[in-house]
């Protein structure tokens, strides 16, 4: 095979291949120096894509821009013969780094106004994979040249729906051999194990310190959820198995010797994480008075050197938590000494994963899920997830995030389509964030358990309707799940059809499905749902239930949510939401229904402590904010105070004050104020008075008396509140 000129797309042909996936294709892009390092086993990767049906073009970026590679890759999505479904990215591809779409990932926030552009900007591939959006240059990075800043149009489609399923392949520059060494490795891992017959038959999910982790209700349900998904491992040996941090002090190495393991075919990994992290424990607990007192001591002894680092003297510092904490002085023996930093810092090194933990830890579970923040940050030199790939062990699939994530989510949708044969990339695809990616080979599939007469990836590849509603009493979940995604994209399930389906059908997985689908429709539909997912005994309906109950505020939800309050085993993390749905009610409202329910909850052994506990907590949250963004519009607060204001509104869409805002935004004569509330309005997206905002933004857009930032910041909202 030869590249040359500008561009050569180079097709390997089948000698054996169905009609219906000859009109399937996959993109290879790869930099020139990474071709000429690795074109034996580029070639030979190639070879074994076609041999799962696809026809194979192979481009050569010569030109170092992204939009040149996307316009490449839209032509060949938009071609009749054999269009592409996905591409994988070869070494040093150009990283787009987005601005102004926050709202399209978990957790980033950010203000817009830094000069920091690599801490403004999320690396994503959503800008080659989703065609539906629209990007703006803004410049280039001069210290690092693969980055091109890009600010999502206020044209755009304000949504994720990727077109096609993107990977990357680049190897780590450690400093301790060529990456292109790491590249032909790995690239001559994904060919032998191609070959493999491996059916998803062993699962291993863990959960870290911390957040989620703390709800052992959560990780309960997530096995049973797990077992939908892969029914045949309901008596399968050892099919699906749990780990908690708890188990051991320092479990990496438990951890680190499971997913060694040959036969371990997917790890979901919860926790939290750094470029170059995996945080697993929290510091040991104590287990006896002796050690309590030594987990204080070393508590104090870090608390001490942080004061050092910030230049106070370390026996102004000692003598500051002696007077004002009691703590004896010779808690501080040694503190500053070579041996008990040491000592220090190799425990808590043993705490967590690191990526220099990868030359003696070779993990083989062929894909893992990281469900963490900054683990794949792929722009960097050296990331975590990379560890997984870039090493002799047998992973050759990484799900994680480029920069900070949510935890609190659906970060395993769609995983049960593994076990039916689905390739990798479609994981990403359907279940999209700006931070998410598929690091390593977007291709891998594993061997289908079901025996089904039709290919899950021709069924996602053609939108026939008639297949996907059979799919609907599947006898596998997980492709009634995908079922009722298609059919309600395409406008095939109305809202009644989707509530019926959550209120009958049995699979936990299905229903979750259909009350994040009825979200896109809002109305009377969705309201009735939240109202029942609230109680839903699957605990993450419920956790997503009362979290959007809080983000659409319709009052109708008012006694679902006091029915949550008063529940007296209600999950900690379904209670941590809760407090924040409270924020965005009306505080006389939510007592008055209290007072109405709670007359009948006989069952309290100290009803009248629980009254004032309830009551209290319902006083402290509803109405949170109400004092903090009254002074964006009632004259009262500075230009500072407004804008930190408004960016409460974000995560807390505050529906009781709209009409004030309303009133507000349109006679702003502040620019940047104007602007800021604007962008705000859009977080409103599944509130009840989304339509009310959206009629005053369509008037703002159109209004010529506005600015133009304003204006076009008005046209981003109305297309992020447009509901199917």
């Amino acid at each position: 095979m030869r590249i040359q000129g500008i561009i050569v797309l180079v097709v390997l042909f089948m000698s054996a291949v169905s009609a219906f996936a000859e009109r399937r294709g996959f993109a290879i892009v790869v930099d020139p120096r990474s071709y000429r390092e690795a074109k034996t086993e580029i070639e030979a990767y190639a070879q074994t894509v076609e041999k799962q049906g696809l026809k194979v073009y192979l481009i050569e970026d010569v030109w170092g821009v992204p939009d040149s590679i996307q316009l490449k890759l839209k032509s060949l999505y938009q071609q009749k013969e054999a269009p592409i479904e996905g591409c994988v990215f070869i070494g040093d591809i150009p990283v787009p780094m987005i601005l102004n779409a926050q709202h399209m990932t978990t957790a980033f926030k950010v203000n817009q106004a830094t000069k920091n552009w690599q801490r403004l900007g999320v690396p994503s591939d959503r800008f080659y994979d989703d065609f539906h959006l629209k990007f703006n240059f803004v410049q280039k990075d001069e210290k690092n040249p693969l980055f091109h800043y890009y600010s999502l149009d206020a044209s755009s489609a304000q949504t994720l729906a990727p077109s096609i399923y993107s990977g990357r392949i680049k190897p780590l520059s450690d400093g301790q051999g060529s990456k292109y060494e790491h590249l032909r490795k790995y690239l001559r891992k994904v060919v032998r194990l191609k070959h493999e017959v491996n059916p998803v038959d062993q699962i291993l999910y863990f959960s870290g310190h911390g957040y989620i982790s703390e709800s052992p209700v959560a990780r309960i349900d997530e096995k049973i959820a797990l077992l939908e998904n892969f029914p045949w491992l309901k008596t399968q040996k050892n099919g699906i198995q749990y780990m908690d941090h708890k188990r051991d002090d320092f479990i990496k190495y438990r951890l680190m010797s499971e997913i060694q393991r040959n036969d371990l075919d997917v790890a979901i990994l919860h926790h939290h994480g750094a470029p170059e992290k995996e945080y697993l424990n929290s510091y040991p607990e104590p287990k006896n008075a002796q050690q309590e007192i030594e987990s204080a001591k070393l508590f104090m002894r870090t608390k001490i050197r942080s004061a050092v680092e910030r230049g106070t003297p370390v026996d102004t510092a000692k003598n500051y938590y002696h007077r004002n904490y009691g703590v004896p002085l010779s808690w501080f023996d040694n503190v500053m000494t070579p041996g008990m930093i040491a000592a220090d810092s190799i425990l808590a090194y043993n705490l967590d994963l690191h990526l220099e933990d990868f030359g003696q830890y070779h993990p083989n579970a062929r894909l893992v899920m990281l469900d963490a923040c900054f683990n794949g940050s792929f722009h960097l030199d050296r990331y975590l997830a990379g560890g997984y790939l870039f090493n002799s062990g047998n992973t050759v699939v990484v799900v994680a995030n480029s920069v900070n994530a949510l935890q609190d989510k659906w970060a395993d949708r769609h995983v049960g389509l593994l076990g039916l044969g689905m390739r990798a990339g479609h994981l990403v695809q359907y279940n999209p964030y700006l931070e998410s990616h598929l690091l390593g080979d977007p291709t891998f599939c594993f061997t289908s358990t079901a025996g089904m007469a039709v290919n899950v990836n021709d069924a996602l590849a053609v939108g026939n309707v008639k297949f996907w509603k059979k799919q609907l009493n599947s006898l596998y979940p997980a492709l009634q799940l995908m079922a009722v995604e298609r059919l309600a994209d395409w406008g095939e399930l109305n809202a009644d059809e989707l509530l019926n389906i959550f209120r009958t059908n049995p699979n936990y997985i299905v229903r979750l499905g259909c009350m994040l689908e009825l979200a896109n429709y809002g109305g009377e539909q969705f309201i009735r749902c939240l109202d029942l997912a609230v109680d839903d005994s699957y605990e993450l309906i419920s956790r997503m239930a009362i979290t959007r109950v809080g983000k659409n505020g319709d009052p109708r939800l008012i006694p679902a949510v006091i029915r949550v309050a008063i529940e007296n085993n209600t999950g900690e993390r379904i209670a941590f939401n809760l407090n924040g749905a409270m924020t965005l009610f009306d505080r006389e409202l939510l007592l008055e229904e209290f007072n109405r329910q709670f007359k009948d909850c006989d069952f309290y052994f100290d009803k009248e402590k629980i009254r004032e506990k309830i009551e209290k907590s319902i006083r402290y949250n509803a109405g949170r904010w109400d004092e903090e963004v009254e002074k964006i519009y009632s004259g009262k607060g500075t230009k500072k105070e407004q804008l930190s204001a408004i960016r409460i509104l974000r995560n807390n869409p505050l529906h009781t004050k709209v009409p004030q805002l309303l009133d507000f935004v349109k006679i702003c004569k502040d620019e940047e104020v104007q602007l800021a509330l604007v962008e705000a309005f859009g977080w409103f997206n599944l509130s009840h008075t989304a339509p009310q905002i959206c009629e005053v933004m369509k008037r703002l857009k159109d209004n010529a008396i506005y600015p133009d930032r304003v204006r076009q910041e008005a046209l981003k909202t109305v297309n992020r509140l447009s509901k199917r």
